[in-house]
């Protein structure tokens, strides 16, 4: 799934592309993917029609296209969605769920599972009230972020997951943050301190503007808004690296899963509130039971 750096990728790229273009035309659009909220193609069709790109703003792993109306149009690209500029004499690729088109060129959305979802806010509606802090905003520092953790029973990988704590983390940043931090994945809010906290703060915003630098993360699906992938692949320290020496210690990179998602880290330098084998166990798998990357 395209996480926050993909996304604002996209983000970065369209904003130069689209502000100030209007939508001439909707070529297609396919009502399955009108899910935030559920409202009739046609409406939301004839609201598309005439409107001038303002900006084009991101909520952690959603994309907002905003009109001088001050209306948005929400996207979200799923597991596996693209939101790609093309020429209007482009082919057409299969899966295409949406086309628009604008002064310059169309902007289509392409996705084969149909996991993501187009949606629309009126003007002076909240974009996604149900998401948490922004990893680059102020409000994240160390003390709110161990405030908001404590009495969480969960371990720290699905903690950085909950889209209500902070927007924008998935599996592949969630585990690259808790390896530079040093930090088991098991490891409960409980046991770290707040300046180890901290130092997961600081890492989480260093792994996600390294990925930005370098265009995102690109494994099968994701390619920016030119269609290029990203370049973030060949400087991961531990996801979709197990069996490979740790870059650090040298380690074999171990894959375990917790609450149904995947999780990889180095099991010599990632002992920061290191679980007991009896709470490894209550997962339900040992850290060597899988070695399929996800």
């Amino acid at each position: 799934m395209p996480e926050l750096p993909e996304v604002e990728t996209i983000r970065r790229y369209l904003r130069e592309i689209l502000t100030d273009q209007t939508v001439s035309a909707v070529l297609h659009l396919d009502e399955r993917m009108i899910k935030d909220p559920v409202m009739p193609g046609e409406v939301l069709r004839a609201g598309l029609i005439g409107q001038r790109v303002s900006d084009i703003v991101r909520r952690g792993k959603y994309l907002f296209i905003r009109w001088q109306s001050r209306a948005h149009l929400l996207i979200h690209l799923g597991m596996s969605g693209r939101l790609t500029w093309h020429a209007s004499t482009d082919p057409v690729a299969s899966h295409t769920h949406l086309r628009l088109r604008f002064d310059t060129g169309e902007l289509r959305l392409v996705d084969p599972r149909r996991f993501g979802r187009i949606g629309w806010r009126s003007p002076g509606e909240s974009l996604k009230p149900d998401l948490g802090v922004e990893p680059f905003s102020r409000q994240l520092t160390p003390a709110w972020l161990y405030g908001r953790i404590q009495g969480r029973r969960q371990p720290m990988k699905t903690v950085l997951l909950d889209q209500t704590v902070i927007a924008g983390l998935g599996n592949i940043y969630a585990d690259e943050a808790l390896y530079r931090a040093g930090i088991h994945p098991l490891a409960q809010p409980v046991a770290l301190d707040e300046a180890t906290i901290g130092r997961l703060v600081g890492e989480i915003q260093r792994v996600l503007k390294r990925a930005i630098r370098h265009r995102g993360t690109s494994f099968s699906d994701y390619v920016d808004a030119l269609g290029h992938p990203g370049q973030n692949q060949h400087y991961l320290a531990v996801y979709g690296r197990t069996g490979q020496p740790c870059p650090t210690c040298h380690t074999p990179i171990e894959r375990m899963v917790i609450q149904g998602r995947s999780s990889h880290f180095c099991p010599a330098c990632q002992s920061l509130g290191l679980p007991n084998p009896d709470q490894v166990r209550m997962i339900g798998n040992s850290p060597s039971s899988e070695r399929r990357r996800s």
